[in-house]
């Protein structure tokens, strides 16, 4: 029973981290106009060969605790909703300070830190 309630502490827990990270801030280019929205958005390292335009850039700050998966999913789908076919991410990711935090299953004060935040500045494509 007790195994059992600390599972379900950690699920709630985790959730409301979940819930608690804000999504992406969205600067459109100047002059890039609106676009549909898009169901497919590429995840791309550097500019592609194809012949694009800029319709704008993408902020994700990240949160401690956030997981990479997330911030990238959040990512995409803002990418979705400005009609970008395409994101040209640069990884903007850093270690969290060092801090202490109360063990729930222990009840002791632990030390944290070394985890990586999750970061990320993107440019939003359309391809011509």
């Amino acid at each position: 029973m007790l195994h059992l309630r600390r599972v379900l502490l950690l699920c709630a827990t985790i959730a409301l981290a979940a819930c608690s990270t804000p999504g992406p801030d969205f600067t459109p280019a100047p002059g890039a106009g609106t676009f549909p929205p898009t169901q497919f958005v590429d995840l791309l390292d550097s500019a592609p060969a194809r012949p694009h335009v800029e319709i704008g850039t993408i902020d994700m700050p990240g949160e401690p605790g956030a997981l990479r998966t997330q911030v990238l999913a959040q990512i995409r789908t803002r990418a979705q909703q400005v009609g970008a076919d395409a994101v040209i991410l640069k990884d903007r990711s850093y270690p969290a300070p060092a801090s202490q935090r109360l063990d729930p299953t222990t009840g002791k004060m632990e030390n944290i830190g070394g985890q990586m935040i999750p970061a990320f500045t993107g440019v939003a494509i359309r391809y011509k």
